[in-house]
């Protein structure tokens, strides 16, 4: 399957921020009352289109990385808080590692004093990693250096940064087209034991085609950066159309919006954005930074990588 890189950039945003869109209704719902929702029944309606605080951080990294033609912890620090607002739902981590970016602190300082001064290690990183997972698609190490830098201006826990990293990487090996092979290139890797059993446990899921109650046992629906990116990568495996990666990533209930977001942005890179259901894309919310704006980005994005 050829799909050309134009499209993978496109379709990584996108995705991301159509992923966004159809979980941000059932946030925080069971398994069981997503299903009340959504039903079984295919094709899923996007319900209202509006993304949330994943889409929008994200549009702050792809804004940093164009305009500084890479990475600029104090530029991607100002952006977010920019584009801050407060009705997308932030997450209590990064509202606070915000807030103390807007009354002076610096970037690697901000985040360090949360949480007992171990920092946070939920997937407000990951969520937004879609534009280095592109951009950094063919070089691993500073792919990951780069995760580790973004992470940090909110999220500086080990488990929060290695999370982005692994998001970033699964991006970047939809991106080359290694959809087969993924699991053991993302196992080689990733560096942290946590995830490094998450990925064993992707392996042996995919094997078996678990149930959604064995698949959220083992690799988590919550908001730590360990139990949400994992059943990300592994919705994205499981099946062989963007929709039904997306669909079955937000059945499972939980953090609907973000591992929803983090699989569309894998599955859009992969695919493509022609594979992204039409109606979908229809019902995304436009406006100054809606769904124009994001593809516009994507083909700066795209543009950037040919300099």
């Amino acid at each position: 399957m050829y799909v050309d890189l134009k499209s993978k950039f496109t379709g990584a945003l996108i995705g991301s921020a159509v992923g966004d869109a159809i979980g941000a209704p059932v946030e925080g719902w069971s398994m069981e009352m997503v299903s009340s929702v959504y039903g079984e029944k295919t094709p899923w309606k996007m319900i209202y289109g509006r993304y949330t605080d994943d889409t929008e951080m994200m549009i702050g990294v792809a804004e940093s990385l164009i305009e500084h033609k890479g990475f600029n912890g104090a530029n991607m620090a100002r952006r977010f808080i920019q584009n801050y607002d407060a009705k997308r739902g932030y997450g209590p981590g990064s509202k606070e590692a915000l807030k103390r970016l807007r009354e002076g602190e610096g970037w690697e300082a901000a985040s360090e004093n949360l949480f007992g001064g171990e920092g946070s290690y939920g997937n407000g990183a990951a969520m937004r990693i879609a534009p280095i997972g592109i951009v950094y698609y063919d070089n691993a190490d500073t792919l990951r250096e780069i995760a580790y830098k973004s992470s940090h201006i909110t999220h500086s826990h080990e488990l929060g940064k290695e999370g982005a990293a692994l998001q970033a990487f699964s991006i970047a090996l939809a991106v080359r087209g290694q959809q087969e092979g993924m699991v053991s290139a993302l196992s080689e890797f990733v560096r942290n034991d946590v995830y490094k059993e998450k990925i064993r446990k992707i392996a042996i899921l995919l094997d078996k085609e678990a149930s959604k109650k064995e698949v959220i046992a083992e690799l988590g629906n919550g908001e730590a950066a360990f139990n949400s990116v994992p059943p990300a990568i592994y919705s994205f495996l499981r099946f062989d159309k963007f929709e039904d990666s997306v669909v079955y990533a937000v059945s499972l209930g939980g953090d609907t919006d973000t591992i929803g977001a983090m699989t569309g942005a894998i599955s859009g890179a992969y695919y493509g954005d022609g594979a992204i259901p039409t109606d979908w894309v229809e019902r995304l919310e436009e406006g100054e930074k809606g769904k124009s704006y994001i593809k516009r980005l994507a083909e700066e994005l795209y543009h950037l990588k040919e300099l």
